[in-house]
């Protein structure tokens, strides 16, 4: 399975925001952001619904690869 960290990475690059925009509107500091992309931190739920609130997105799309299309 797909780790949700990686779906956060890759909404971030692919629709162009800025890595300190997301984590200060989801109430994170830019490094717990970085630590959570970079794996050196979990992502607990609560923390994965605000950044899906921000970028506009379900949680579910965080574990779709970039590459593949929604059904």
């Amino acid at each position: 399975m797909r780790d949700a960290r990686d779906g956060v990475a890759d909404v971030i690059k692919n629709r162009g925001f800025k890595q300190a925009v997301v984590a200060s509107k989801s109430g994170l500091t830019e490094q717990q952001l970085s630590d959570i992309i970079c794996k050196r931190r979990r992502l607990d739920a609560n923390e994965m619904f605000r950044i899906c609130e921000v970028i506009g997105i379900t949680p579910n799309d965080l574990f779709v690869d970039a590459g593949q299309e929604s059904a």
